[in-house]
């Protein structure tokens, strides 16, 4: 669906319009794609914006609140990170990040940065997952989130997270769905499941082991016990659309 504005598309707080079309504005790799969707029902951008923008801009105490719970559901209440860990942090939206060790690049949807962890959110809406597509891309999109997240926060001598934020439980997206038609072509929405089984192949590993993730921290040079493969899968979370709505519409109504 196309909406007849931007402003219907996202939900914008007072005088925060012109930091939205600057959002909207924004380059990557010489192109813009948040501008091109801006009025697109199913943008995953807009409803980033429209959830994590309305966080960021309430007191700290609701923010805390909002943010302990995002990880709570992320991470079926088993995350390490407890509201005294908190202290300062900085919600962004959009972000560009680069590693300095392997001078890689990825922009990040939402991101939430504390003195002593940092936390990547990549969000997929109807489309599919990114993957390598060699020799212009090398890592699929898990991976390449992985690779300059690890990287920076070690630089800063921070724990790393990452969650999937996604339409469904990981459990119900990776059931493949059939092909779109008999000649064997597909719509996105029909590989979907690919986001559910690469996050599967990092966090669980394949037949039991870590293989991947060990390779990708080897090739960082970071397979050391704050870094290992087992802490890293520990520390990626999977949370789904409704709960972050819940979450921000609780933060609206004061409730907890």
């Amino acid at each position: 669906m196309k909406y007849s504005s931007l402003e219907r598309n996202h939900v914008i707080l007072p005088n925060r319009l012109r930091d939205l079309i600057q959002f909207l504005n924004s380059k990557y790799e010489g192109h813009k794609h948040k501008l091109k969707h801006a009025t697109n029902s199913n943008s995953e951008d807009a409803l980033t914006w429209s959830c994590f923008d309305y966080l960021r801009n309430q007191s700290t105490k609701d923010q805390q609140l909002a943010i302990q719970k995002i990880i709570e559901d992320a991470f079926a209440g088993e995350s390490e990170i407890q509201n005294s860990r908190l202290g300062k942090f900085e919600i962004d939206i959009g972000r560009e990040f680069v590693g300095p060790t392997t001078n890689g690049k990825t922009e990040v949807d939402a991101s939430i940065e504390a003195a002593s962890f940092i936390i990547f959110f990549e969000a997929k809406l109807y489309s599919a997952l990114s993957l390598a597509k060699p020799p212009k891309k090398l890592h699929d999109q898990i991976a390449r989130k992985l690779r300059v997240g690890l990287d920076y926060a070690s630089d800063k001598n921070k724990e790393f997270f990452l969650i999937i934020l996604d339409i469904a439980p990981v459990n119900k997206m990776i059931k493949r769905e059939p092909k779109a038609s008999a000649s064997g072509g597909s719509s996105g929405f029909h590989d979907k499941w690919k986001t559910a089984w690469w996050f599967n192949y990092y966090k669980k590993g394949r037949n039991g082991s870590l293989r991947p993730l060990w390779k990708l921290l080897h090739d960082l040079g970071l397979d050391t016990e704050r870094y290992s493969a087992e802490r890293v899968a520990t520390n990626m979370g999977w949370l789904v659309w409704a709960d972050l709505f819940k979450i921000t519409l609780r933060t609206s109504i004061g409730k907890y």
